[in-house]
């Protein structure tokens, strides 16, 4: 297939450098540096976006608050090419693939992967090895759209599950946006003490506060695109921990022992 792609960060550059051997790759980002950089790894680049067609795909891998302008350049110019994006939230260009005539062939895709590095410095073709690729239909999506975002994200690596737009925001919020959250409510409240924590903080803190490092546009988008769930996510999170909270004020091991196996459990099928 000749594959146009939209941003070259991190998951734009881990795609093309994926999905180079097996098909036609040429990438476009905003800025040259960056399209300097994947020439230099061998990327064909271009200049402007819509040289990114005629393809048969253009995959839209810009940050989340640009994805709706790109997927609006391109819809025009798009024929019969089938337009993908990564956006970590669905609602948004649900709403907007609504909104198109039937012709309008918008598919989500999205890698459940990724790093705390940024840019194409950061790109990996083994990035997505194994990981799942939320393959996501919109309102005019039809079979050969959803095979041609199923072969994409197979050649990248990937193992394809599809899911309603609905589906795929609660889990996202669940299992990115909620992490991202209590990272930064964590780090938050152990900033605002007095005794510099960083000198004593072993592997378990580190990890556990690692995604409050997220870029703030980056952390700000997750949170805000995706509101209603990230707030019912949170409201579930707290739940759980009052329930924590009274088993070791009262000292109750049965009811701490029942939490904890719960939490075991559902660590477990992560290895």
């Amino acid at each position: 297939m000749r594959i146009g792609i939209a941003g070259l960060g991190l998951i734009g550059g881990s795609l093309a450098l994926a999905l180079r051997e097996r098909h036609e790759i040429t990438g476009f980002d905003v800025s040259r540096e960056t399209r300097d950089a994947a020439a230099t790894a061998g990327v064909r680049v271009v200049e402007r976006l819509e040289a990114l067609l005629p393809a048969d795909a253009v995959i839209v891998a810009t940050p989340l608050t640009a994805v709706l302008p790109t997927l609006g350049e391109l819809i025009g110019r798009a024929g019969s090419a089938v337009l993908l994006d990564v956006a970590s939230v669905r609602g948004p260009v649900d709403g907007f693939a609504r909104e198109q005539g039937d012709g309008a062939q918008i598919v989500g895709l999205h890698p459940m992967a990724g790093r705390s590095a940024r840019g194409f410095a950061a790109a990996d073709a083994s990035l997505f090895a194994g990981r799942p690729f939320l393959v996501v239909p919109t309102a005019h999506t039809d079979a050969r759209a959803m095979a041609v975002a199923g072969e994409i994200a197979r050649d990248a690596g990937g193992v394809v599950t599809v899911c309603s737009a609905a589906e795929h925001d609660r889990i996202v919020a669940l299992v990115s946006a909620l992490p991202l959250a209590l990272a930064a409510a964590l780090s938050a409240a152990a900033a605002d003490g007095t005794t510099d924590l960083a000198a004593f903080a072993g592997p378990g803190y580190r990890d556990t506060t690692r995604l409050a490092g997220t870029p703030l546009d980056l952390a700000e988008a997750m949170l805000l695109s995706n509101a209603g769930n990230v707030v019912a996510a949170i409201a579930r999170f707290r739940s759980t921990l009052d329930e924590l909270e009274r088993a070791v004020a009262e000292r109750d091991s049965d009811a701490l022992r029942r939490i904890l196996e719960r939490a075991a459990r559902g660590r477990a099928p992560l290895g």
